[in-house]
């Protein structure tokens, strides 16, 4: 108990995962920022486009275990990221839209 307030050991873990989201959603940004600069990642380029599809979707289904307001904003930015990583991947491919 500090100053009134009792931080039961469920409220940590659950604010545990809104921190790990969060890392793997900046990770996502940091790989994407690269990819839109032309950083070429030494030859594993299709391994990179993979994991920036793989941690936002990560991040997002982590984030549900998390608590508050945050969260519902990381469940949101990270399924965004990754439905635009998919549409990027559906217009390299050639399946994408017009």
């Amino acid at each position: 108990m500090l100053n009134g307030y009792s931080f039961n050991d469920d409220t940590q873990r659950r604010k545990k995962f809104n921190i790990i989201s969060l890392v793997l959603f900046v990770i996502f940004l940091i790989m994407f920022s690269l990819m839109v600069a032309g950083f070429n990642y030494w030859g594993i380029g299709r391994v990179a486009v993979i994991l920036m599809i793989l941690f936002p979707l990560a991040a997002g289904l982590i984030a549900f275990k998390g608590t508050g307001f945050l969260k519902w904003l990381f469940i949101i930015l990270n399924f965004g990221a990754f439905l635009v990583m998919v549409y990027i991947m559906l217009i390299a491919v050639g399946i994408g839209g017009m």
